[in-house]
């Protein structure tokens, strides 16, 4: 079980194995968060956390630990320094880019 403590002045996204190596063709949930945070020149740490169930299919009541950080169980999650999380891809990739570096 991974350790879901994320250093207070870091950002961390949760992903599943998959990761950024997630297929290009389905757009995969977690490689798109990846893709979204690298293209906006944001700096984070990755947690890999699930095996293969992104949609949290068949996980429910089993990430009580992503459950505590973001009140729902599934993947990708983006955690702030603030302790604010963003949930789900499409709102990571929203939120990379509201929050593009500056040379982006």
């Amino acid at each position: 079980m991974p350790d879901l403590q994320h250093p207070p002045d870091k950002l961390t996204l949760y992903t599943c194995h998959v990761g950024r190596g997630g297929p290009k063709f389905i757009g995969h949930g977690c490689r798109r968060a990846h893709q979204a945070l690298d293209e906006a020149g944001i700096e984070y740490e990755t947690v890999i956390f699930g095996k293969g169930r992104p949609r949290a299919i068949g996980t429910t009541g089993k990430r009580p630990e992503l459950k505590r950080i973001s009140g729902q169980e599934q993947l990708p999650v983006l955690a702030l320094p603030d302790g604010t999380t963003v949930i789900r891809e499409a709102a990571i990739v929203a939120w990379a880019a509201q929050h593009k570096a500056p040379s982006q």
